[in-house]
């Protein structure tokens, strides 16, 4: 498998939707439900990486997801996965990127988000993108009574 799939990012169709729903499974212990997934692609904040069509399985087409909201002169990244099988080839890098340029590109001042507190490698992620920690909001992930860190970049 490439190291450095070409990524794509773009809006989803809703024969998409159980295919995100699977990464969201496997990636999140509070997983979103389907209709949370349709009602933001009826919005128009769900986006989708794909990568080589050619991949071997169709659940590759659609490497992960992010959803995010435009918000006054802010984005609020929502929700961003990507497939287990895909990890750590830039396609999480790629979906923040496409949504903190779509914030400069609406004039937003920045882009925040929330991570769990013990998801290490996501917080070395945004902390690279150059997002910093703001604040801590104790117990926010219920059923393991999780803090989330708030982190905030500023766009330039």
């Amino acid at each position: 498998m490439n190291d450095h799939p070409d990524i794509i990012v773009s809006n989803p169709a809703e024969s998409d939707l159980p295919l995100i729903l699977e990464i969201e499974f496997e990636s999140q212990p509070e997983p979103w439900t389907k209709n949370s997934f349709a009602e933001e692609l009826a919005r128009g904040s769900l986006f989708v990486a794909r990568t080589d069509a050619s991949a071997p399985t169709r659940s590759l087409a659609i490497a992960g997801y992010i959803c995010f909201w435009p918000v006054s002169d802010e984005i609020q990244i929502l929700n961003l996965a990507v497939s287990p099988a895909m990890r750590r080839k830039g396609i999480a890098r790629e979906l923040l990127s496409f949504a903190i340029a779509t914030g400069r590109d609406r004039h937003a001042a920045t882009a925040s988000l929330e991570v769990r507190q013990s998801n290490l490698a996501a917080r070395r992620l945004y902390e690279s993108l150059g997002f910093r920690t703001v604040a801590e909001r104790p117990g926010y992930y219920g059923t393991r009574s999780e803090s989330a860190i708030l982190m905030e970049l500023d766009i330039p």
